[in-house]
């Protein structure tokens, strides 16, 4: 008996030196970490990556490479995440524009349901996409617009870039009005300003930092900024650009950055992945990076984060089906 005690005991031992000494526990984040960003080097999500994985690996001590992983619109990234190690070496950074691809059938997985949701933040900017018209437009207001679009339904043209943030919310603004426009492919933000002072198109939605300079220079004028959220905020980059809600048009558009892995991963460490990007995005010297830019973020609890996450897709799968942009 005392043979087999001492046996057993050594067996114990030897097991938990194992334990110890071998793979990482499920709770544990792996060491290097790869962050797949389905956005091209340069550009805002990208900048919003790099400044939050390098105050996150200097906290944490770990190796977080940035991989730019365009193909498949994305796709390509949101597939290698999906079936990753659930140790957290491999993880999602991107944005609503995940969902609107579940929406209109592009991507078949939803964020929410195939993936372990890590982390969710929202802009802390109150207003996002503003409608511009050319400076000399028969419609100098809102109200001008929406009365010309109910007395001659799908004839205004709307620069959007089919299937995009515009293309959504320029849906929500004519339900939210009760008329309708006639859309009309225009491309990036910075191919739709061009459009509109080319007359080719009537009205669309630009991001803010894009339609500044051409506010500026009188050569077009808004006419309502998207609040993202029933506060109706405005941009504080062009304040001077009343929100939808004020003028009556109750819509509201909200952009959320996704962080996500493989679905079933430990909850501890989510916990601790969640932890370290939220400090990261309140560091002083991320925001001297991120402020200028107008990036600056807040992150969500993580039961929040699932919920919204959650409630704008089905509000997404909404308007795609109404926009006719689901995929047969």
């Amino acid at each position: 008996m005392k043979k087999w005690g001492i046996l057993l005991a050594a067996g114990l031992l030897a097991a938990s030196l194992t334990a110890c000494s071998g793979g990482a526990k499920s709770n544990e984040w792996a060491k290097n970490v790869e962050i797949q960003v389905p956005a091209k080097a340069g550009g805002g999500t990208d900048v919003m990556a790099r400044a939050l994985a390098t105050q996150v690996a200097k906290d944490s001590g770990n190796n977080l490479a940035i991989v730019n992983n365009t193909d498949g619109g994305g796709v390509v990234a949101m597939e290698k995440v999906r079936t990753a190690k659930k140790d957290g070496s491999t993880i999602l950074q991107f944005h609503t524009t995940m969902l609107i691809k579940t929406a209109t059938g592009v991507y078949d997985k939803t964020a929410a349901e195939d993936f372990t949701v890590i982390a969710v933040s929202q802009g802390v900017e109150k207003g996002s996409y503003v409608m511009v018209v050319p400076a000399d437009s028969p419609y100098q207001t809102l109200d001008d617009l929406i009365a010309a679009a109910k007395a001659a339904p799908e004839t205004l043209l709307f620069g959007v870039e089919t299937g995009g943030s515009s293309h959504i919310q320029a849906g929500l603004i004519a339900k939210a009005a009760d008329i309708s426009f006639k859309y009309v492919e225009a491309g990036s933000d910075t191919e739709k300003l061009t459009a509109l002072v080319g007359k080719s198109i009537d009205v669309c939605l630009v991001n803010p930092n894009q339609a500044k300079q051409y506010v500026e220079s009188g050569k077009v004028i808004g006419l309502g900024c998207v609040s993202r959220d029933s506060e109706g905020g405005r941009s504080s980059v062009l304040p001077e650009i009343p929100s939808f809600i004020e003028q009556g048009v109750d819509v509201s558009f909200a952009s959320y950055n996704l962080f996500l892995g493989p679905k079933e991963m430990d909850q501890e460490l989510v916990t601790k992945i969640h932890d370290y990007y939220a400090a990261a995005a309140s560091n002083a010297s991320v925001n001297e990076i991120l402020e200028p830019a107008g990036f600056a973020m807040e992150f969500f609890s993580i039961d929040e984060g699932i919920e919204k996450v959650k409630a704008q897709q089905d509000q997404l799968n909404a308007v795609v089906e109404e926009l006719g942009l689901k995929q047969k």
